[in-house]
């Protein structure tokens, strides 16, 4: 056929989206129905409240207010709602924290985005603990080995922090 192409034949190769790309619209979506478009807030929600507040304390959803399309014009929407789960009496201090954690939101998004917090009081989700390794026992060869080798340090706190941090590392091993 010697047509448009000419003698040469058209390859045609498939190859799949990456994942991540994939991942991400999902996340989008399911980010989109809680009413974060970007999810900063939740993602950087312990650098935005600051880590003892982050922790008990969670952002759930952003509430934009009902407005017509002549209101806003072609700018973002501000003066949104930002629902956050607070788990006991923290919830006391968020309210008196108000201003300055919205004045933070806003500053990270970098327009008023966020007019007003309301605190719901419930169970925060369960977070993910680090797997601590178990360590097995020092054998008594071990145990000399290490103590000949602190012998010659003569601060105590010194020595015994090294003897721990010795432990953990000689018991860290497999056995052999």
């Amino acid at each position: 056929m010697n047509g448009i192409l000419g003698n040469r034949v058209a390859s045609r190769r498939y190859s799949p989206a990456p994942v991540g790309a994939r991942i991400s619209a999902v996340a989008r979506a399911a980010f989109a129905k809680r009413g974060f478009t970007e999810a900063h807030v939740l993602a950087q929600w312990p650098e935005i409240a600051g880590a003892q507040l982050a922790e008990y304390s969670s952002p759930e959803k952003l509430i934009f207010p009902r407005t017509s399309g002549e209101e806003t014009g072609r700018g973002r929407r501000g003066g949104a709602t930002l629902v956050v789960r607070v788990d006991g009496p923290i919830a006391v201090e968020i309210r008196h924290l108000e201003p300055q954690i919205i004045e933070r939101i806003n500053t990270w998004y970098g327009h008023s985005a966020v007019a007003r917090l309301k605190l719901v009081q419930g169970p925060l989700p369960a977070k993910r603990r680090p797997r601590l390794r178990r360590l097995r026992p020092l054998t008594a060869g071990e145990r000399a080995a290490l103590a000949q080798e602190l012998e010659k340090i003569e601060e105590p706190a010194l020595k015994e922090a090294l003897r721990k941090l010795g432990e953990r590392v000689v018991g860290a091993r497999a056995a052999r």
